[in-house]
């Protein structure tokens, strides 16, 4: 996508830094099912089939079964380890879709005009609401064909898959963007820190942060800043908790995703199926157990958000594709998000 007022003909050339929005297309697949019981699990590789179109050619489906509080927030039928699942992440509202497209990056610019662009600081301290906003005006500001969102849980989960299948890195760990100033599309080997020069995105080091190893996949989703994603925790009497997120009304059910209320951000069954939270444990139960040694807090009491990939300096062995953890949605300077486009 062109900056706005920018005009070109065919076979001009286009400049990196005349693109506003970088996305990546996540097409629509099932995964078969590897831990769909509440276990314990070593690191592995999803097996991912690509279906065609709008075609569910799973044999599990999933409702939500969200309550006050308990374990479960969705019902599951068929869900035996084995059996394909077509990934929830590809049914938006009551529409299913061919696939969406994820910012490559996270998201950048102000909330008058956001961008998803690389080598540059990303947005931040901004509750979740004004992220939300943001990026839902970006159809207008762009003429965006498609809706336009902030990243669900679930949609999360289905990048992360697709990460841990063989059309990504499969089971080597992501590497982490390890800029101390936030800028987008950094990344080196995991767990050591840069104050330095960026290694960019389409360098060797810098492709090491991508999620198909490569300059095709998605980046910053592993350290940089730490990302918001539209998942809520519902209060105690099972209704929206906004938290300290600044939401005035309830977003439309489509663009989030609902948990069962717990106090315990261990109780992990609480998960979906697909959203990379209680799948991908190898401790079932234990906050410092996600694959790759990734945190694993689900939100509880005042936390009603959970975020994804964590912050670059943030227990650097524990952040990855792979982490969750819980905040009240209010905006201070290590947290920013991610955009969707969904057609």
């Amino acid at each position: 996508m062109l900056n706005s007022g920018v005009s070109k003909n065919v076979g001009d050339t286009i400049a990196e830094d005349e693109i506003a929005l970088w996305y990546v297309w996540i097409p629509r697949y099932k995964y078969q099912l590897f831990n769909a019981n509440n276990g314990s699990v070593a690191e592995q590789i999803i097996n991912i089939e690509f279906e065609s179109e709008t075609a569910s050619t799973g044999t599990v489906s999933c409702t939500d079964a969200i309550a006050t509080s308990g374990n479960s927030s969705e019902t599951c039928t068929n869900a035996s380890n084995g059996n394909w699942y077509t990934h929830p992440a590809f049914t938006f509202g009551d529409e299913e879709v061919s696939g969406f497209w994820v910012g490559k990056f996270e998201v950048s610019g102000s909330t008058d005009v956001i961008t998803i662009k690389p080598g540059v600081q990303s947005l931040r301290s901004q509750t979740v609401s004004s992220f939300f906003t943001a990026i839902q005006n970006m159809s207008t500001i762009y003429s965006l064909s498609g809706d336009s969102h902030m990243m669900k849980n679930v949609e999360w989960g289905a990048v992360a898959y697709l990460k841990q299948s063989k059309y990504g890195l499969g089971t080597t760990d992501i590497g982490i963007n390890n800029n101390n100033s936030y800028i987008t599309g950094c990344g080196a080997i995991a767990d050591t820190l840069s104050t330095s020069a960026c290694d960019a995105y389409n360098t060797s080091n810098g492709m090491l942060a991508s999620t198909t190893g490569n300059i095709y996949g998605v980046y910053d989703m592993s350290g940089g800043a730490a990302e918001y994603v539209m998942g809520n925790m519902v209060n105690n009497s099972g209704a929206f908790y906004s938290s300290g997120a600044g939401f005035s009304s309830i977003p439309d059910a489509k663009y989030y995703d609902k948990y069962t209320y717990d106090t315990d951000y261990e109780s992990h069954g609480r998960g979906k199926l697909g959203d990379a939270t209680k799948e991908t444990l190898s401790i079932f139960g234990d906050n410092h157990s996600g694959w790759y040694s990734d945190y694993s807090f689900f939100p509880n009491a005042s936390d009603s958000w959970f975020y994804r990939g964590s912050h670059y300096e943030y227990y650097m062995s524990s952040t990855g594709v792979f982490d969750f953890r819980e905040d009240t949605g209010r905006g201070t300077n290590i947290f920013g998000t991610r955009a969707v486009l969904t057609p």
